[in-house]
This record gives structure tokens, C-alpha cells and sequence, in this order.
């Protein structure tokens, strides 16, 4: 008995450090922060600042302007919770992130935020409601 509780409990935690944060380290921390910081802006109601964040790369079309991101996101009730929920990328090229953000009222509203990491900076593109799964066959 004694033994199967041992093995049990040493799969466990090797099973547990096999799973890890991705956005604890590398490319996953500069996309969290570039992602937290852009919708940090947008929570203290700066849409100048968040409409500068767009990549300098490979600029949308037609970026998302200050008046733009205020009609978007100055009806969300503040205070915000962040969530990244995922992240798919090619390292040292372009990805997307989903999260969820949480309003003050406790809504839920998921957001997709494509991003491109050039020069080894991320930096935001766009900004969309929703989330994208992108699947890959190997």
C-alpha cells in the first residue's frame, strides 16, 4: 500500500512539472507584458497611449485609432481583471494571444491581440473581440 502511494505521489509531481506557464518565461513573458500593458492603458481610459502601441513593422492596414478603442472599451466597467488564456506563435516572428477580460461587473469578454515579435520586442497589430484557435498538424 505504502509503495503505490509513494508512486502515485512521485507521478504526480512529475506530472505537475511537466506543465508549465507559458507566459512564465522567454517569449511567453514579453508577450504577457506587452499584452497587460496595453490593456492597462485601456483600463485607465489612455486610448492615446494604447492607439501608439500598434507594431511599426507590419502596421495594419487601418490601425485601431484613440476614438476607436474608446467606443470599444470605454463602456467595459472598471475595475479589469486580465487572464491570458493562450498563445500561438512562431519565435521571432508573428502570433496571437487570447484572454479573457473580466469587467468590474463581472462580465467576461474574450479578446484576441495578434502581435509580432521583430527585433526581439513584441509589439501589439491589432486588437479583436472573440478568440482564435489556430491547429496545427504534425
Amino acid at each position: 500500500m505504502m509503495r503505490k502511494l509513494a508512486v502515485t505521489a512521485c507521478l504526480t509531481l512529475a506530472l505537475a512539472g511537466c506543465v508549465a506557464e507559458p507566459f512564465e518565461d522567454g517569449d511567453g513573458k514579453r508577450i504577457k507584458v506587452a499584452v497587460e500593458g496595453l490593456f492597462g492603458e485601456l483600463e485607465r481610459a489612455d486610448y492615446t497611449a494604447a492607439a501608439a502601441h500598434w507594431c511599426t513593422g507590419a502596421r495594419p492596414a487601418k490601425p485601431l485609432t484613440a476614438d476607436q478603442l474608446k467606443t470599444d472599451f470605454e463602456g467595459l466597467q472598471r475595475p479589469w481583471k486580465i487572464k491570458l488564456v493562450s498563445s500561438q506563435h512562431t519565435p521571432g516572428s508573428t502570433g496571437v494571444a487570447n484572454l479573457t477580460l473580466t469587467d468590474g461587473g463581472g462580465a467576461e469578454h474574450p479578446y484576441n491581440v495578434d502581435f509580432t515579435m521583430a527585433g526581439g520586442t513584441t509589439e501589439i497589430c491589432t486588437v479583436d473581440t472573440g478568440t482564435i484557435s489556430i491547429d496545427v498538424d504534425i
